[in-house]
């Protein structure tokens, strides 16, 4: 346990630290050249930002049961290339032969620092580092009583570098997110659960300004159609291998201060339960609706230059 202990703070020293000496740059949030990447829906997004799910729900049912969730989070700049989320959510479980149960999970705070980023080619790389608050969550919804940590790797490419002969394939966009948990519990409850996910989407507002205006009405012009897909394998204990999976197609459409995303989730194997479920969220940008409250805490406030239209 105190070789564990030593490894989690040795990462956290060094993250703390690339992100003080890191030189800052000024962006737009979720704008990488030309791209306007939209909150992801299932997996953690790149982008440190000031802005907020309120909220985000989701019912589906599971091999025991029904399950339906809804919560908030809020994500704030802490410096133009650091990020910290608070994220919070209220469960209900319906088991086919047990009593119904509630209560609130435990909270989660995720840590962004955004590393990389390719204007032209719309790429970014941010490391993170998410820290769940064990023995805050009510135990009839499944809240461990003990803490998590996970590390995770997240970014986002689009391919507006494409070549004119691929020119209808530059709206499209890839997300990221692959994270291992940790759990800083007794040894008995040693469980690390790899989890890794991939959102595409293609973004009609992109087509429309930078490859082809082909008349696409309002508001139908601000769509942006994609599919997530997500795991989560564990790596060892007495599930070992045993995978969950989701395919999660649906629809963004996104404004100049909201977003609003509805997808369904796909059982894509046995361990995930049976009928479609829905996940969705509404979604605030802060820094757009009031710039001079929602901007970096630590050094420079200046706005960056307008992005692409969303």
């Amino acid at each position: 346990m105190d070789m564990k202990r030593n490894v989690v703070l040795s990462m956290v020293i060094l993250f703390s630290a690339a992100v003080m000496v890191w030189p800052a740059a000024l962006w737009a949030h979720g704008v990488v050249g030309k791209r306007f990447f939209p909150e992801t829906v299932a997996i953690e997004d790149p982008f440190p930002a000031d802005e907020a799910d309120l909220p985000a729900f989701s019912h589906r049912k599971g091999p025991d049961g029904k399950e339906w969730s809804i919560g908030i989070e809020v994500q704030k700049r802490l410096t133009v290339n650091t990020g910290l989320a608070v994220e919070g959510e209220y469960m209900a479980v319906n088991p086919d032969q047990a009593p119904n149960t509630h209560g609130f999970a435990n909270p989660e705070f995720t840590l962004k620092y955004l590393a990389v980023r390719s204007p032209d080619h719309e790429w970014i790389f941010t490391p993170a580092l998410t820290f769940e608050a064990g023995g805050i969550g009510a135990d009839q919804i499944g809240a461990e009583s003990h803490s998590l940590l996970i590390p995770r790797i997240l970014f986002g490419k689009g391919f507006g570098d494409l070549p004119d002969s691929l020119a209808g394939v530059r709206p499209v966009a890839l997300v990221g997110s692959l994270g291992l948990s940790v759990p800083l519990g007794p040894k008995e409850v040693e469980e690390n659960i790899l989890s890794y996910g991939l959102h595409l989407a293609y973004s009609f507002p992109y087509l429309q300004q930078f490859v082809k205006d082909v008349g696409i009405p309002f508001p139908f012009s601000k769509l942006h159609p994609f599919v997530e897909m997500t795991f989560e394998t564990p790596v060892n204990g007495v599930s070992k291998g045993q995978t969950e999976a989701f395919a999660r197609p649906g629809l963004t459409w996104t404004g100049k201060y909201t977003q609003i995303s509805l997808e369904a989730t796909l059982p894509l194997n046995d361990r995930t339960g049976g009928p479609v479920g829905v996940e969705g969220m509404f979604h605030l940008y802060l820094d757009d609706i009031a710039p001079g409250i929602f901007r970096p805490l630590f050094g420079s406030s200046t706005q960056a230059a307008p992005g692409p239209s969303r």
